[in-house]
């Protein structure tokens, strides 16, 4: 004999099929579950709650244009973008762009990204402005006097310049600038400075002659 059942677990009713069966003397039940009884609301979009695809946005006839004819560009800064672009506009995804093109991922969304954001200005590639200056002009100005002094008028014990030299020499009067930035300054100003030759000495009685 067979019936349904009716529990009620953490508040809410679930069906179960109860099946009583008899076994010799005994008589055993079976149970089956049927499934709640009041349907459970399941999402009506599937993809609710997701980030949505990133994706190129719709293009304007003069953006078109531009990708379009810059696909074969001989500047590989233009044409990577352009061909990014256009992939994404044909409907492909990011994951796809990457597999045909052979750019890692945070490119292309980045580019992407970018575009929507800013339109054909991403293919002005701009100048970089370089490091930003560390020393103020007139510690450059005291780092050329310094140069232009006789470091044995400083008080050094040695008689030439070198950029390791002057950058220990500045430091210590706070000026932090490395070798490589003293060299800079030299170049700048076209500056050229003399190495004092060292003399040879030898105990040949004829070395005064030879030299």
């Amino acid at each position: 004999m067979s019936y349904v059942e009716i529990k009620i677990i953490k508040g809410r009713k679930y069906r179960y099929e109860r099946t009583s069966y008899r076994v010799g003397d005994k008589v055993k039940h079976k149970s089956k579950y049927l499934g709640p009884v009041a349907p459970v609301n399941k999402r009506k979009n599937p993809n609710a709650g997701r980030k949505p695809k990133l994706r190129v946005k719709d293009l304007t006839e003069k953006e078109k244009n531009f990708i379009f004819q810059n696909l074969k560009s001989s500047s590989s800064y233009i044409k990577d973008r352009t061909r990014i672009l256009r992939l994404s506009h044909d409907g492909h995804t990011v994951k796809e762009v990457c597999h045909k093109l052979g750019f890692y991922r945070s490119k292309v969304e980045k580019i992407i990204k970018q575009f929507n954001e800013n339109g054909l200005k991403i293919f002005q590639r701009g100048k970089s402005t370089g490091k930003p200056r560390r020393i103020s002009e007139e510690q450059r100005a005291l780092i050329l006097q310094y140069l232009n002094t006789d470091p044995e008028e400083l008080d050094l014990h040695f008689n030439n310049w070198s950029h390791k030299k002057l950058s220990n020499y500045a430091k210590k009067q706070v000026i932090d600038v490395s070798p490589t930035h003293v060299g800079i300054i030299i170049k700048q100003d076209e500056i050229k400075y003399k190495k004092k030759t060292s003399w040879l000495y030898s105990n040949d009685k004829n070395f005064a002659k030879k030299n």
